[in-house]
């Protein structure tokens, strides 16, 4: 790439083409590549949701089936108690996690995983009910490090910061889970995540 910059300003001065001209060809150049990391990134994203897709089947094909018993006769003795919905004792789904990127500016998350994905991944949210859920922000290296690349894009729509963003920190701790329930098939936050940067 190097090469074909060097080539275009040699090529324009061994002609005295005009700087301008040579501009126009870079700003063209910038705005194909531009364009073709869209088109990666469409097809990119497009390939997670099949995959994601694909793994959510997978689970379902290999959910517990149930299993026919003979029912057990028991004596006059023996009291059962039964419990009531909504009591400590009754069984509850077991619950999900998703790995979210960045949120939209609005407080939602476009993008989820089932997996994390290194330089994308930044959140993690746990749901029992596939509805409702909880969320926190990663504290391993990678996702602060993609999280720094913009405070007030990545962290600041979905959390409320406490310490101060002049400085990288080392660990971004949440105080506060933050909650988000979803919304036309996209997980939109209820309460803002607070987060301690250290």
């Amino acid at each position: 790439m190097a090469n074909m910059f060097s080539n275009m300003f040699n090529k324009g001065a061994d002609q005295n083409e005009n700087p301008d001209h040579a501009t126009s060809l870079l700003e063209d150049r910038v705005r194909t590549l531009a364009k073709r990391i869209e088109e990666l990134e469409k097809r990119i994203e497009s390939l997670e949701k099949q995959s994601c897709k694909k793994e959510i089947v997978e689970e379902e094909k290999i959910a517990p089936t149930t299993i026919n018993m003979e029912p057990v006769t028991l004596s006059e003795n023996v009291q059962v108690d039964e419990p009531h919905l909504g009591s400590p004792t009754s069984v509850s789904s077991p619950s999900k996690t998703w790995y979210l990127a960045a949120p939209s500016v609005d407080g939602s998350f476009p993008s989820i995983s089932p997996r994390e994905q290194i330089g994308k991944s930044i959140y993690q949210l746990t749901t029992s009910d596939d509805h409702n859920g909880s969320f926190v922000i990663l504290d391993s290296n990678d996702a602060i490090a993609t999280a720094m690349i913009s405070v007030s894009q990545f962290i600041k729509p979905v959390c409320k910061v406490k310490g101060s963003t002049a400085q990288y920190p080392r660990h971004i701790i949440t105080e506060e889970e933050g909650t988000a329930a979803k919304e036309g098939g996209v997980w939109k936050v209820v309460r803002k995540a607070i987060v301690r940067f250290e």
